[in-house]
């Protein structure tokens, strides 16, 4: 035992699984791109933050299934509201300001932003997470 704890050392650490660092470098390199088209709405005025951005995204095989198998935590890897995903050829991105209404306490665009009428100003997901059994994530 030390004195303080900044003067212990962490235990040793296995390897790293070489296999998940690549699929998390590949995920970043994808959401860089999604991030470019984001910011070229941005600087045109037409979204003011990623999360007020709808994407749909057409990937190939591997990285349909690399993308897939996030589930609905996608949306929050790429800090987005919505993704659309596409099964297709090369990569390919499209990037559209959403139509859906601003949760006030997530700042997701969510199409069921006020259904719970005791609820008028934020969506399902924050009402469940409030007031139900919440959200259950995997990843993100």
């Amino acid at each position: 035992n030390s004195d303080s704890i900044f003067l212990e050392t962490y235990g040793s650490m296995a390897g790293a699984d070489e296999g998940l660092l690549a699929k998390w470098s590949r995920l970043r390199e994808i959401r860089d791109v999604v991030n470019k088209e984001i910011e070229v709405l941005r600087a045109a005025g037409q979204v003011g933050s990623s999360l007020q951005a709808a994407v749909t995204l057409t990937a190939a095989p591997e990285d349909h299934a690399l993308l897939a198998s996030l589930g609905d935590d996608l949306k929050f890897v790429f800090i987005t509201s919505a993704i659309e995903l596409v099964a297709g050829g090369a990569l390919q991105t499209s990037v559209k300001a959403s139509s859906d209404t601003k949760c006030e306490r997530c700042w997701h665009y969510r199409s069921d932003v006020g259904h719970d009428a005791a609820h008028p100003t934020i969506c399902g997901r924050c009402t469940s997470n409030l007031h139900g059994a919440g959200e259950q994530r995997a990843f993100a």
